[in-house]
């Protein structure tokens, strides 16, 4: 496992969100690779679960998540997204058992029981995550619909939850997750200049 393995895991989640290269300079610096790691694994799990017309393989994949996840907890890794993220004091093992949150694929693409289907695991996640930033959680619908979000599929019934909450990450990438919606929903372009914006009102909210 290498560096270069590594940069290229991580490459792969900042080329679906290349508005992150500007929002993550309001972004702690020591922050910034662990949060791109976690926003990068947590995509990997979602479409696992989402993706693809035939669910055998993303079930498999999230079965050797689990696994990977709870060598993580022992000290090992394969994944690269290891490197970033296996060195944390967080309860890996918990994450792993929430992966099971994720198997029931219809409730999960369905979207009109998607929202109360995610919800459950993106519970774990925003408490995990808390953990690993040393933050308090961010609302569980929040970090749902941002995940939806990324991954492309309807967020539509996922309500906005109440305030920003969370560390700030995830506070600044909810926010261009809300903007992505907006522009969506209005069939705009993504305003690029209301990125530094809106990152920076989402760092220091409270």
């Amino acid at each position: 496992m290498s560096r270069e393995a590594l940069d290229a895991a991580l490459g792969k989640w900042r080329a679906n969100w290349p508005e992150w290269a500007i929002a993550e300079l309001f972004v702690p610096h020591p922050l910034r690779e662990t949060a791109v790691a976690w926003f990068a694994l947590l995509d990997e799990f979602a479409r696992a679960a989402w993706g693809g017309s035939d669910p055998a393989p993303g079930l498999a994949k999230l079965a050797w998540w689990q696994e990977e996840l709870r060598g993580w907890a022992k000290g090992a890794r394969r994944h690269p997204l290891g490197m970033a993220l296996q060195v944390h004091a967080v309860d890996w093992n918990r994450l792993a058992d929430a992966l099971s949150l994720l198997r029931d694929r219809d409730a999960l693409v369905g979207e009109g029981t998607a929202v109360a289907s995610t919800l459950p695991f993106a519970g774990v996640a925003a408490s995990v995550e808390s953990e690993l930033f040393g933050d308090t959680p961010v609302e569980a619908s929040r970090l749902a619909r941002t995940l939806r979000v990324s991954t492309g599929w309807p967020v539509r019934g996922l309500a906005p939850a109440g305030g920003a909450k969370g560390p700030v990450p995830r506070r600044v990438l909810d926010a261009l997750a809300e903007l992505r919606m907006v522009a969506t929903a209005k069939g705009w372009s993504l305003p690029r200049w209301r990125v530094p914006w809106v990152a920076w009102l989402a760092a220091r909210s409270r």
